[in-house]
Order: C-alpha cells, then structure tokens, then sequence
C-alpha cells in the first residue's frame, strides 16, 4: 500500500507531471493486511490439516520428558523422530527504563490501529530497515537508531547507499549510539544516549525494537533429553539438522541461524 504512495510522490521528478497519494484511514489498511494474513494462515495451514488424517493436532506447550517422550497440554506423545520449529522472539536490550516502555516490535507495530505522527526504531538490521520505510512513506516521521549503522553484516558501500537513500526520503538515521536509559512520559518515548562521547536525547510518539531474534527454546526442558544450544539459547544442529540427540531435529529461528 505505500509503495503506491511513494510511487506517486517519486513521479513529481518528472516535467509536467503532478501526482500526489495518502495515508486516509491507516486502520482500514491494517484491517486489510490482517484480513490477508488470516486468509493464507487458514488456506495454507488451518485448511490443509483435516486432508491428511494422518496428522494429529495437539496445542499447548511442549516439554520433553527424560524417556524422549513430550509433555503437551496434560498428554505424552512419543515418536522416533521429533522436529522442533518453535521460532523465535524479538530480543529486549538491557537499557535502564526500557522495562516500563510499551514498546512495539514488527508485529505489533504492524497491528497499530492508530498511525504514530513519530517513531523511534532502535536496530539497523533488515526487519529495521523495512518497518521504517513502511511508516516513513505512510506519513510518519521516523528515526533510526544504531550501534554501527545501517546493515551492518553487508557491505559498507550497501550501508551507505541504504543511508543516503533513507536520508533522501526523510527518515534520519543515528549511528554509533550507546543507549544510558529509556523513559515514557506526556506520550512520548525518549532515549538518552552518548554518541562518539556527546550526551544526546532522541524522543517520538512511540518505539520499536528491531534488536534481533530470541530462539524460543528455554521452555522445552532440552536439558531433560540432553539437546545443546549455543549461548543465545539457538538449538545447535548439523547439516543435516539434526541435534545432539538421535531422533531430535530442529528447524528455522529456533537454531538461532
């Protein structure tokens, strides 16, 4: 939807053209991006399952048992092999005050019934970067904020191209920042951090984190079948995905990749 938006904007570079496009009811554009998420979930998932008898259905939280076998909502199930695909979670910084912050990650954000005329997006990575240009061409004023800029796993000449481009269509991007506290207060957010040793303060309607990724693997009990993770908690596999114990497999964010 704002792809059409900037579409039209882009087009006034051009002699004897005028066009002009905007956000007029950001809650219907969300009813209708949440209406086609429903839909392929269902279409995709939900409605697959009922043609493949074969396949039983449990939902609640699983938890293996030191027989191999796993706990789900008052059940044990066993199996020869078990694939965990449990994904993973928005990671949450050690800052002082974030704690008491309402602040967004990139589902909720998406899922604002009312569109912020600011905000902050801590993290420079992918799902940082594509939030922020979703809002900023929406209509909100937008800042990011990072440790080394834009990207910071791809080439410098990437991040610097993301950057200008970024600055070009209005979304301001801080980089080198050392976060010292977050506060919330008269509905605004502000940060206060030190930038190349200079105290600064950045505030806006709101906040997002875009801090990376959580494996959701602590309430597995992994321990109990003797499945290692790595020190973020992603569950260690081999090329073939298989993990420390035989039988046991893991997939997606879970891994931690």
């Amino acid at each position: 939807a704002v792809e059409i938006i900037h579409s039209a904007q882009a087009g006034r570079r051009f002699h004897g053209i005028e066009a002009s496009a905007r956000v007029a009811d950001w809650p219907a554009i969300v009813a209708q991006k949440q209406a086609l998420v429903d839909e392929l979930r269902r279409a995709k998932y939900e409605a697959v399952l009922p043609n493949y008898p074969a396949i039983k259905y449990i939902e609640g939280q699983a938890v293996f048992q030191s027989d191999g076998s796993l706990l789900v909502g008052g059940q044990t199930v066993f199996a020869e092999k078990v694939i965990i695909a449990t994904g993973s979670r928005q990671f949450v910084p050690d800052i002082p005050g974030l704690s008491g912050v309402n602040w967004l990650d990139s589902t909720s954000a998406l899922q604002l019934s009312a569109l912020p005329d600011s905000l902050m997006i801590m993290g420079g990575g992918y799902i940082g970067v594509e939030i922020a240009q979703v809002f900023a061409r929406a209509g909100c004023k937008v800042t990011m904020l990072t440790r080394h800029g834009l990207l910071p796993d791809a080439e410098p000449e990437v991040s610097a191209a993301l950057t200008e481009a970024f600055e070009n269509e209005g979304i301001s991007v801080l980089s080198g920042l050392s976060y010292q506290s977050v506060a919330e207060s008269d509905g605004h957010v502000t940060i206060t951090a030190e930038q190349k040793g200079n105290p600064i303060e950045i505030s806006a309607a709101r906040l997002m984190l875009a801090t990376g990724r959580v494996p959701n693997s602590e309430a597995l009990a992994l321990d109990a079948v003797g499945v290692k993770t790595n020190a973020g908690g992603g569950i260690i596999v081999n090329s073939k995905m298989q993990t420390s114990r035989a039988g046991v497999y893991a997939a997606g964010d879970v891994t931690g990749r």
